[in-house]
């Protein structure tokens, strides 16, 4: 028999479709008071497996929730809602789990947002508002998706999700992954080594999804935003850390982007007193993109389908390579 470890809502949510499998599996469960429950019953042989995802990530169970796991005499399979691998929390538990397994299910919603902020700036968003509260009935210009071009630095799944939703609207695409494969969700790719300063400099819209690692550290700093379009828009949904944001706030002065939307910083809670906050040519979201109801369902099917293929000795989906948590690369 397997413990499960579970934040409590996750264990809540889910109940009565883990119930078929009550002879293989103990659930363990994490609450915001720090409580462990044994709501089946307690077991002291087997060993643990586990389901990680926003409900603990962004709750006061973390920690407890990270004791539990560390202090496993056996880690057997460890289910993951992010994709990243870069966090050191989530290193521990790779070095540890004899399985992991990662998540891509997220992509949809980050693609979303990235389209939200996309029709926020080239549809003139902030000059609607200000009409509105003006009272004013003027016409406010904007630019159509469809007449613009976007560099999708990360062209993994997030990049492809928003890739395919660009594409469908009539925009131009161009892709820069690893792989060099071709894309039906992109115009062109480019490989990292053969991206140059003209690509940025011919795009209406920048975005970073790529990971975070030694190559990627500060890849948007002051030359990358130097060579930018003045009245472009400058988007990351990937890590903080691959944006200066010194360089970030000067380029922003100098209207080269002229706008830029993030979901990630390079220190997160963001700080009170960083001038992310208050700076008129900023949007942000405090690493939101992916938590949406249907990116928890959809997360909770995974864990579910791998929950499944794990009892029955099946490959599981979306396994990640040992070395993968031996030392981060491109």
């Amino acid at each position: 028999m397997y413990e499960c470890l579970l934040h409590e809502t996750t264990f809540t949510r889910l109940e009565e479709r883990l119930k078929p499998f009550s002879e293989q599996l103990a659930p363990v469960t994490v609450n915001d008071d720090l409580e462990i429950g044994h709501p089946w019953g307690e077991t002291k042989d087997g060993a643990l497996i586990s389901y990680g995802n926003t409900d603990v990530w962004f709750s006061p169970a973390a920690k407890a929730f990270a004791k539990y796991l560390h202090s496993a005499g056996r880690l057997a399979w460890f289910q993951s809602s992010a994709a990243g691998l870069e966090n050191p929390f989530l290193q521990k538990i790779g070095d540890k789990a004899e399985a992991y397994t990662s998540s891509h299910v997220q992509s949809e919603a980050i693609a979303e947002w990235v389209l939200w902020a996309g029709f926020d700036w080239f549809g003139n968003g902030a000059g609607r508002r200000a009409a509105q509260a003006e009272k004013d009935w003027r016409s406010v210009s904007f630019r159509e998706i469809q007449a613009t071009r976007w560099l999708i630095y990360g062209f993994g799944h997030i990049g492809e999700a928003v890739g395919r939703r660009l594409r469908g609207l009539g925009a131009h695409v161009t892709g820069v992954r690893r792989s060099g494969h071709v894309s039906p969700f992109a115009d062109r790719i480019i490989h990292p080594q053969n991206f140059e300063p003209d690509n940025l400099g011919q795009s209406d819209a920048v975005l970073l999804c790529c990971p975070h690692t030694p190559e990627t550290e500060n890849l948007a700093d002051a030359d990358f935003f130097t060579a930018m379009k003045e009245d472009s828009l400058f988007m990351n949904v990937g890590r903080g850390a691959l944006v200066d944001e010194t360089a970030l706030i000067a380029a922003l002065e100098a209207r080269r982007p002229a706008h830029a939307t993030l979901d990630v910083t390079r220190e997160e809670p963001l700080p009170e007193d960083s001038p992310l906050w208050r700076h008129p040519h900023l949007t942000l979201t405090p690493h939101t993109s992916a938590m949406t109801e249907d990116a928890l369902k959809r997360n909770d099917e995974l864990f579910l389908e791998n929950l499944v293929l794990f009892l029955n000795g099946e490959p599981l989906r979306n396994l990640v390579e040992d070395s993968a948590f031996a030392a981060q690369s491109v």
